[in-house]
């Protein structure tokens, strides 16, 4: 295999391709790192590369997302290469992992540089020789969609396109060369031929890195006017998804406002470009008021256009458009003028496909986007029961505040007990925000070790601490724009609660390891099932910060002071989980409901939910059946709310600590008897908030 692999590299036709380009030993050039940067970015992988490769190197003409000392080579030897294969087959050559790849697993680039995905499209030819290739790797395993091909095809093309154009330019500068020779001996018969390559050179160099198809014929007839003179330019291209030929571009000093604006649509039939669309011909017409053929002569001539010249934009299979040129003067143009504008109108199609390929780029760019958006809308609606349900006046009261509040971008503290609806009070006041239409991220601060949760929420620079290995971007930085939810925002270690307050107050921080300070454009919803007032009495919780929180309080009632709304919930519940579980439930019965009001619901709206879940899967014959898990009321009284674990935990430490006269560490200590670490149970009363009596 590799002999076969040797023989198609050293393939004399090709290499003799390759050299005709004149790229080998040049320097990388902006117009492939502006397609490697896309591919990196839009295909959201760390490295892109252009690649050409001879009988024993592989040239590297760009490269995006690599560091010293592999930025500053322009060549590596042939074994480091990945793109030998794909040149050799003139296939594609896509790798999810390049570990698990039997062709490539032992090339030095996946144990020295870390290659472990790779995705390569070669370069190919008209004439079917392979240069090079248009790749990107992965530093991790990735599986290549059908889409990414796609676009790294497209990016391809654009790549192959700008060689070609290169290969071009390097084919005129030796005719043009080839006609200086000739000028001493036939000065008076080249002298027009050699300016006119000169043109065509100035035209490829002034089109061919414009991706805005407006812009084309300003930058073509800027250099056209001193060859080809003109009162009136124009370039037309065809929309087949109308049906018609559009003006896309004028230019020259033609009546304002023009007879022929900008936009104008000609049919097929009848018309000039319809004709030569069909014919694939050129059009000189020496007096457009002889020629009653086409319907665009009548606006030309009452314009003041006497003579006109077209010649068709030549695709490598259809004839895509025309460029056009008229005069105020009869019989203006001639054949030798055809024959140049033919072959401009052949370097203004490289540059109209260029700029095609970007719009499809950026149309896919802009799908991905509206896709990014879709999953943020799905994400805002992916808690269960988002919708508020009861009509007491007590939760009436909690949705005014809701309604007052959303609108501003004030800081709101939630409070209430565990299963009250925080999370949807929050989601609520989001959704009817002007921020409705950004992303609403969630943070948990009980959930988060309290070493992590600075990173969390600020990000980390690379090599901030260890294990650090690359810049992560914080939730502030993912929520500018929108809103950033902290739950359980009584349980915030204090170190990190100033940082919070300045972020609060200033709408500026610093990555955890950086000095660059960002500014961010954030709302701050806050939500607790503490009294953060008693933390604030007890030093658990700056009072600053809880004053900048607590700007609007919202205080969701327990279950138990709006019982009211159970046969509301139960209802909502019953007919949500009998959907679900492909049941009808018909009518709840009084009995049911009574029992339901009489329960204290310690665990509220979430235990209620639950508790129906439970009846429904339970039901039969069409009625809701309570089992008897649902505990009777304590006698004198509804039963008292049940105590959270972390109410459990603090008494259970105290005790234990009481117990040994507060020691913590040694043998018998409160942390050998609590069976934890002495670093464990100290991060643990600091969580708690437990302080040594002094």
């Amino acid at each position: 295999m590799k002999n076969k692999l040797d023989e198609q590299l050293q393939n004399a036709a090709r290499l003799a391709a390759l050299r005709r380009i004149s790229l080998l030993d040049t320097p990388p050039e902006e117009a492939f790192d502006r397609l490697t940067r896309l591919a990196a970015t839009v295909l959201r992988v760390p490295a892109a590369f252009v690649s050409l490769v001879d009988g024993e190197r592989s040239f590297i003409k760009s490269c995006v997302g690599v560091g010293e000392p592999l930025k500053s080579l322009r060549q590596l030897p042939l074994r480091y290469s990945f793109c030998k294969h794909a040149v050799a087959s003139g296939e594609p050559l896509i790798v999810s992992d390049t570990r698990q790849d039997p062709l490539v697993k032992d090339n030095p680039s996946v144990s020295e540089m870390g290659v472990i995905a790779y995705a390569g499209i070669p370069l190919t030819t008209t004439e079917g020789f392979t240069l090079g290739t248009f790749c990107v790797v992965d530093s991790v395993p990735h599986q290549w969609s059908a889409e990414e091909v796609e676009v790294l095809r497209s990016l391809a093309a654009s790549a192959m396109t700008e060689i070609g154009a290169r290969g071009l330019a390097a084919e005129l500068k030796i005719l043009t060369t080839d006609l200086q020779r000739l000028v001493e001996a036939r000065t008076s018969q080249l002298s027009r031929a050699e300016e006119r390559w000169r043109v065509l050179l100035r035209i490829n160099n002034a089109v061919v890195t414009c991706l805005d198809r407006k812009m084309l014929l300003g930058a073509t007839a800027v250099v056209l006017r001193d060859v080809i003179p003109f009162d009136r330019a124009s370039l037309v291209l065809d929309d087949p998804a109308d049906g018609v030929f559009r003006v896309l571009g004028a230019a020259g000093p033609v009546a304002s406002p023009s007879i022929i604006p900008l936009g104008t649509e000609w049919p097929r039939s009848g018309s000039r470009s319809g004709w030569i669309v069909e014919h694939a011909q050129p059009v000189l017409t020496p007096d457009l008021r002889e020629d009653t053929r086409f319907v665009e002569h009548a606006p030309l001539v009452r314009a003041g256009i006497l003579s006109a010249l077209s010649v068709p934009l030549r695709t490598k299979d259809k004839v895509i458009g025309t460029l056009n040129v008229g005069s105020r003067e009869a019989g203006r143009y001639g054949e030798s003028d055809c024959e140049l504008l033919l072959a401009i109108a052949d370097q203004v199609v490289l540059a109209i496909q260029n700029t095609l390929a970007y719009e499809e780029i950026e149309s896919l760019k802009h799908r991905l986007e509206q896709e990014n958006l879709y999953l943020q809308e799905e994400r805002r609606a992916e808690a269960a029961f988002a919708d508020v349900v009861g009509e007491s006046p007590a939760i009436q009261k909690v949705l005014a505040g809701v309604r007052s509040v959303a609108g501003t971008d004030s800081t709101v503290l939630v409070t209430g007990e565990t299963g009250t609806g925080k999370e949807i009070i929050v989601r609520a006041i989001h959704g009817l925000s002007g921020r409705k239409d950004k992303i609403l991220i969630k943070v948990n601060c009980a959930a988060l070790p309290s070493g992590v949760i600075e990173s969390e929420l600020f990000g980390h620079e690379k090599g901030a601490f260890t294990g650090a290995l690359t810049r992560r971007v914080g939730r502030f930085e993912l929520a500018h724009g929108g809103t950033l939810f902290l739950d359980e925002v009584g349980d915030l270690p204090l170190e990190l609660q100033a940082k919070l307050l300045r972020v609060l107050q200033e709408g500026e921080f610093e990555r955890v390891g950086g000095t660059q300070t960002l500014k961010m454009n954030v709302r701050v919803i806050a939500a607790t099932n503490r009294n953060l007032s008693i933390a604030v009495e007890e030093g658990r919780f700056r009072a600053d910060l809880f004053y900048r929180l607590n700007v609007f309080p919202i205080a969701i009632p327990p279950l138990r002071e709006r019982l009211e709304d159970v046969p509301r919930l139960t209802r909502h519940f019953a007919m949500i989980y009998a959907s679900k579980m492909a049941k009808t439930i018909g009518t709840i019965s009084e009995p049911v409901l009574s029992k339901l009001m009489e329960y204290s619901w310690p665990g509220n709206v979430r235990e209620l939910q639950n508790v129906i879940e439970r009846a429904v899967i339970l039901s039969t014959n069409n009625r809701l059946e309570l089992d008897d898990s649902l505990a009777a009321p304590a006698a004198g009284g509804r039963a008292k709310p049940a105590r959270t674990l972390e109410d459990l935990e603090r008494d259970h430490i105290l005790s234990v600590l009481k117990s040994v006269g507060w020691r913590v560490s040694g043998d018998r200590g409160a942390a050998r008897i609590l069976g934890l670490k002495r670093t464990t149970l100290e991060a643990r009363m600091n969580r708690l908030g437990i302080l040594r009596p002094s």
